[in-house]
């Protein structure tokens, strides 16, 4: 378990190393692999020692954008699988089958991979919405900041805004946060607020607050606002998707934050990243995918 918080990339990375150097080290299988950004950062991952890579996809398109971005395939594992939807069947059939403790999203549409993730054979739906967690390192911020969410409900109801909460929260424990600070963007949070109180322990909640509220001591202080978490959030819960994508790019695009996307909900985590995003970005995905693993396993969160 962690001892102290995770509160940047390079920490995620290093916690990620030292969980493998521990004997725990995280299997990925990636579905629809032949993307050349996505097996850079498998491949340095596994350089890095904190991952073992199953790349299910095209074989001999892989090995040839290996070849061209010189990516070292040589510890990793190759399942020859054309098809996009079968690769992403069996994919998700090898985390099932506990050969894979982390899947990552390869080519192929984020609702493909979804779909079969959600698909019942393989008894990988937790009780939870899925949604999906931008944790950004920004330059500025003291420490990580996870948006949510941006890549999953479109405009969640009360109910499944309080299952995001749940979800989010899980993923700071995993990063070692306690309490977990969490803001809401929403204009009417109180009963929100009080139901997540009931429903998700160990956090702080509190709302409605800005971005720059949640982000800005002094800012708030300014307002005149009276906060146990402004200026020091963990989680900054968005009213809808566009909300968190136009915040969340801003700061990736024009504050080189290092942005690390992972669904959770699901018994294992989904590694995921849009196709434009960079090796950094997909290598920090997967660190605190193997964080969250981790935590699943060493709290038995699937077995209660």
């Amino acid at each position: 378990m962690n001892t102290s918080p995770i509160t940047s990339y390079d920490q995620l990375v290093a916690k990620a190393i030292t969980i493998s150097c521990e004997g725990r080290r995280k299997t990925v299988a990636v579905a629809a692999a032949q993307d050349a950004d996505v097996i850079d950062a498998v491949s340095q991952a596994q350089a890095d020692g904190f991952i073992d890579g199953i790349l299910v996809g095209d074989a001999k398109n892989i090995r040839a954008l290996a070849e061209q971005n010189c990516a070292n395939l040589a510890h990793l594992t190759i399942v020859d699988e054309p098809d996009v939807d079968r690769a992403a069947h069996a994919a998700v059939r090898l985390a099932a089958d506990r050969k894979a403790d982390v899947i990552m999203k390869g080519f192929l549409p984020t609702s493909a991979i979804l779909k079969v993730v959600l698909d019942k054979q393989y008894g990988l739906r937790g009780p939870n919405t899925l949604s999906h967690c931008a944790v950004l390192d920004i330059p500025g911020y003291h420490k990580l900041l996870n948006f949510t969410d941006g890549g999953m409900v479109v405009k969640p109801t009360p109910a499944q805004k309080l299952e995001i909460i749940d979800n989010a929260v899980l993923i700071g424990r995993a990063l070692g946060i306690s309490p977990v600070k969490v803001a809401l963007s929403v204009v009417s949070t109180s009963e929100l607020m009080i139901d997540a109180s009931r429903k998700t322990g160990g956090m702080l909640i509190e709302g409605p607050l800005s971005f720059e509220q949640a982000t800005s001591r002094s800012a708030s202080e300014l307002y005149g606002l009276r906060s146990d978490i402004a200026g020091d959030t963990d989680v900054y819960v968005v009213d809808s998707i566009e909300e968190c994508n136009v915040v969340a790019k801003s700061l990736i695009n024009f504050a080189d934050a290092v942005f690390a996307g992972v669904i959770v909900g699901a018994k294992v985590p989904v590694s995921l990243v849009s196709r434009t995003d960079t090796v950094r970005n997909k290598k920090a995905s997967l660190a605190v995918a193997c964080l969250i693993a981790d935590y699943y396993m060493q709290n038995r969160v699937w077995e209660n």
